[in-house]
């Protein structure tokens, strides 16, 4: 959903509270005309989750309570998930991860929706940022200096009208991925990750309380 099917589609019901935009991730609106001009917050926008219904035989989804979901992966392997959420359109678009544990490599950014999620020849889909520093996209890969451990907060900034992605650790900011100029028009946030690892989603205004998405691999 994009910014303009927000606004005639979603946002005169009111069915998403403002609270709960804020709590997963933001997006602003830019004017078609003049990126200065015309900033707005999108408003009715849910909070996305994790899709549930991929590889059923090796991941389980776990129910915490109305508010919370997460992941267990049944067998020593690395796994990627998608969030149920396109983004496309002209937004700009931002969430953050909470690294609460990490095991060998993490990989979190963003994916085609077409993506084909069962090829098993590495590790990452798509394109993401390691927790060893260096950046992905299909078989190449650059030094990002951006390395994160657990406890660390990672934030995937979407730029969809210049079609950019950067980077922050803990709201340290990096450049924009120069090299990534084939960035799809629609793309899922995605995450890969292995057995032992847990994340999960992260308010962008950290005074908000409120619901998280988890991800775990056992």
């Amino acid at each position: 959903m994009d910014a303009k099917e927000i606004d005639q589609h979603v946002a005169p019901f009111d069915i998403y509270p403002i609270k709960s935009i804020s709590d997963g991730y933001r997006s602003i609106s830019l004017s078609e005309d003049n990126e200065d001009e015309g900033l707005g917050f999108i408003r009715g926008v849910p909070i996305f989750k994790w899709e549930s219904d991929r590889d059923l035989l090796e991941m389980v989804l776990l129910h915490y309570n109305d508010l919370k979901d997460g992941f267990t992966v049944t067998k020593f392997t690395q796994k990627s998930i998608l969030g149920n959420l396109i983004f496309k359109g002209r937004g700009i678009y931002e969430w953050k991860i909470l690294i609460e544990k990490l095991r060998k490599t993490v990989y979190i950014g963003i994916c085609d929706i077409n993506e084909d999620l069962k090829k098993d020849d590495q590790d990452y889909h798509g394109w993401v940022l390691g927790s060893d520093g260096y950046v992905y996209h299909k078989r190449k890969w650059k030094w990002y200096d951006a390395k994160y451990k657990e406890g660390d907060i990672v934030t995937v900034h979407l730029n969809m009208k210049k079609r950019t992605c950067a980077f922050s650790i803990n709201n340290n900011k990096k450049p924009i991925v120069s090299e990534w100029n084939t960035i799809s028009s629609q793309v899922y946030p995605i995450v890969s990750l292995g057995h032992g690892s847990k994340l999960r989603i992260e308010p962008i205004n950290s005074t908000t309380i409120c619901s998280s998405s988890h991800l775990f691999f056992w």
